[in-house]
């Protein structure tokens, strides 16, 4: 008669396990991407991110090259709840609170400026009006370039500088010269174009962006492979290989380029295309 033993792990075990399959299960996810021609899908949430947080902490694990490349380059900034973790992460780091060699402090704040709002101007805000000099004046130069700031943070930023804060001084003065539009680069005097011809007659959203294929609308890459047919992707790719100076431009024939929602999904698919 067989007898069998049932034991109960312990919680941090569980969560140990639990969090490995997180991982596990999107490195699986790569694999599949990968057959399909797909680059690893960004992520966007915080459970995930935490895990590779934690293999990048400990410099004994085998995942944890691939998981500062994840970290750097495949986490979907915004408001995602990935972007809080990561945020959070590079704080930290700025702070001297964590240390992890690949990511100076200097470098995480040009991540930081990468983000482009949501989580990440909290914490740009937080170490601009905090006590070390140094660090501010750092935070403030990024926030300067960002545009996507909430009335919650234009709120703290005006309560500051109505306390005689001097960075918050600083930063309110560069908004209102606008310098986060007049300090970008300078646009090419010359600008090469290749055109494409995408259909005839006028042109709607749904050629770029199938209705019959909404469903993956929010995997880009993925969604970008339903764009107009297989065949012009391929020609398009051709032109970018013929032109590699220029840009390809889609136009229409004996038509209209762009019917309603059109131009959003324009700009989101031809930058699929352009990778």
């Amino acid at each position: 008669m067989q007898h069998w033993l049932f034991f109960e792990l312990p919680l941090t075990y569980k969560k140990e396990l639990y969090t490995m399959s997180i991982y596990n299960d999107y490195v699986q996810e790569v694999v599949e991407r990968e057959g399909q021609g797909l680059n690893p899908k960004p992520i966007d949430g915080a459970e995930l991110l935490s895990e590779v947080i934690a293999q990048i902490k400990d410099l004994n694990n085998e995942n944890r090259a691939e998981s500062l490349q994840l970290f750097i380059y495949n986490t979907l900034s915004g408001t995602t709840s990935a972007a809080g973790v990561k945020a959070t992460f590079l704080k930290e780091i700025i702070l001297g609170e964590e240390a992890v060699a690949e990511i100076t402090p200097t470098f995480a704040f040009e991540l930081l400026s990468h983000m482009k709002g949501g989580p990440s101007i909290e914490v740009l805000l937080d170490l601009a009006l905090g006590h070390d000099v140094a660090i501010a004046k750092q935070a403030a130069e990024v926030l300067k370039t960002q545009v996507f700031l909430y009335e919650a943070d234009t709120a703290r930023l005006k309560d500051a500088f109505n306390r005689g804060h001097v960075i918050a001084k600083e930063i309110l003065e560069s908004y209102a010269q606008a310098e986060f539009f007049t300090k970008l680069p300078e646009v090419p005097e010359e600008i090469k174009v290749v055109t494409f011809i995408a259909g005839e007659g006028d042109i709607s959203t749904d050629l770029l962006s199938p209705g019959n294929q909404a469903h993956s609308r929010s995997d880009r890459e993925l969604h970008g492979q339903c764009m107009i047919t297989p065949e012009a992707q391929k020609e398009i790719k051709a032109l970018q290989a013929q032109y590699p100076d220029a840009s390809v431009m889609l136009i229409a024939e004996k038509g209209t380029m762009g019917v309603g929602f059109f131009e959003n999904v324009w700009c989101e698919q031809c930058r699929i295309m352009d990778r």
